[in-house]
């Protein structure tokens, strides 16, 4: 799972998506506010490294009931499913769009630190969709939903050098930097390399220069 600039029909999934909006109705406002502490509370927990927390952990996090949080929730992967649609709105609110018109170096700059930022701040949720993503059809659908866009994003940033490339160079430019970009890179930099946000980034856009000139852009 990975950054997107593009907007895509987001696929249905268990159960009703947690409104930002308070029905007028006391009792549908009530409702709505024990799910969104619930999905809080999932996402709190992973945060804090526990990535299988149980429904009674959950429950007792978002101080309601075990029975509501199933009243609200059909099951473990509806509640996923749902904490998984939160980080894609989080994941939004951090984009910002790039202009492809301005110089390589820059655009290099901004997407590395963007994409930096966006997934260190996602690496919790995403940890645990990991988990749970072999069992679950919509999860898995998210992820390679989500790795398609954040291909379209890299294509429109750097459209200037890529279609100075044809067929096979292209492609495999594409690739490196789709490569080097997506959160399973990240997560190999932070945990089996042990480098710090910092050091990550850097490491991060030292790649994508390196890259880019291989292919003749400098």
């Amino acid at each position: 799972m990975t950054t997107v600039q593009h907007a895509a029909k987001q696929p249905e999934s268990h159960g009703q998506p947690v409104s930002d909006s308070e029905p007028a109705d006391g009792r549908a406002a009530r409702s709505l506010r024990s799910r969104r502490a619930i999905v809080d509370a999932m996402r709190a927990l992973h945060a804090e490294g526990d990535l299988r927390p149980t429904a009674p952990r959950v429950a007792e996090r978002a101080g309601v009931s075990l029975r509501t949080v199933w009243q609200q929730f059909a099951d473990k992967e509806a509640l996923l499913v749902e904490a998984n649609r939160r980080d894609d709105e989080i994941l939004r609110s951090l984009m910002k769009q790039i202009d492809p018109g301005q110089p390589l170096a820059a655009r290099v700059r901004q997407f590395t630190g963007q994409r930096a930022r966006i997934l260190e701040q996602m690496t919790p949720s995403w940890r645990a969709a990991r988990i749970y993503g072999p069992f679950s059809a919509e999860l898995t659908h998210n992820k390679v939903r989500t790795l398609a866009m954040a291909k379209a994003d890299l294509e429109t940033i750097f459209a200037p050098e890529l279609t100075e490339l044809a067929g096979k160079k292209r492609q495999q430019l594409l690739d490196s930097l789709h490569a080097v970009s997506i959160w399973s890179f990240w997560e190999s930099l932070r945990t089996e390399l042990s480098l710090d946000p910092g050091q990550a980034e850097e490491l991060l856009r030292a790649t994508f220069v390196a890259l880019l000139a291989e292919a003749g852009f400098r």
